[in-house]
């Protein structure tokens, strides 16, 4: 007796149940937002079912708006701090007054006039402004210069003990008047002013074409070092 076979499902059949399977997945990837576990996901592609990949160059969504902004910090980043603005020194808190002699038409005294100079972080530059003021003289009428006009500072040097010594050209010396009661009036003005607008300067010595000189014009000798001595000064000889 010969065994009964089963009969064999039909093709549409198949076919049926395999497009049922399809639309279970579909559905299932539809509601779950991705493939099922342990399935990897299908990529998404063209037409043609290959993989779409951004063209080169082309920025994430949202770029356009960051972009500018993460330009400006990276600039930002990339350039120094401003500098410090330096004072000007044209502004009036970055002068101060010293106090020049000159001397009085009426007598041998010398007598005070207040001036403005700039003030730096250098003493010997401040004295250099002293005696340059020296040099061009008195604003007021009523006095008179102690120094020659053509006279020049060529140096003017600090040392430990609070010398200040300063070089002149040889002007000082060869346009001078002469005279004992002049001489006295062209050092003590310069150490006097010196002295008080800058009491830092103790001491003066004064040097001619840088040397030493035997005397300024025949009188006063100028191989030593000069204090200041008030006593010259109208109103302080008493």
């Amino acid at each position: 007796m010969s065994a009964t076979r089963s009969p064999r499902p039909a093709p549409a059949a198949a076919a049926w149940a395999a497009f049922a399977c399809s639309l279970l997945v579909c559905g299932l990837l539809a509601c779950g937002g991705g493939a099922p576990e342990g399935e990897a996901a299908v990529p998404a592609g063209g037409p043609d079912g290959a993989p779409v990949t951004a063209a080169v160059g082309d920025a994430p969504a949202g770029a356009a708006h960051d972009a500018p902004q993460d330009a400006d910090a990276d600039a930002a980043e990339r350039e120094p701090p401003p500098a410090a603005q330096e004072p000007s020194f044209l502004s009036a808190q970055n002068r101060r007054a010293v106090t020049l002699y000159f001397q009085d038409p009426n007598s041998d005294s010398l007598m005070p006039e207040e001036r403005q100079i700039f003030e730096t972080n250098s003493l010997t530059d401040q004295a250099k402004q002293v005696v340059v003021g020296l040099i061009d003289g008195p604003k007021n009428p009523n006095l008179l210069p102690t120094m020659p006009a053509k006279t020049r500072v060529l140096g003017l040097y600090m040392d430990r003990y609070g010398t200040a010594w300063v070089d002149l050209s040889h002007e000082v010396a060869s346009d001078h008047i002469g005279g004992t009661a002049e001489e006295l009036a062209t050092i003590f003005s310069l150490v006097n002013s010196l002295t008080v607008s800058l009491p830092a300067i103790k001491r003066v010595h004064i040097l001619v074409d840088g040397d030493e000189r035997d005397t300024l014009n025949s009188h006063l000798d100028l191989r030593r070092d000069f204090v200041q001595d008030l006593s010259i000064v109208r109103g302080n000889d008493e």
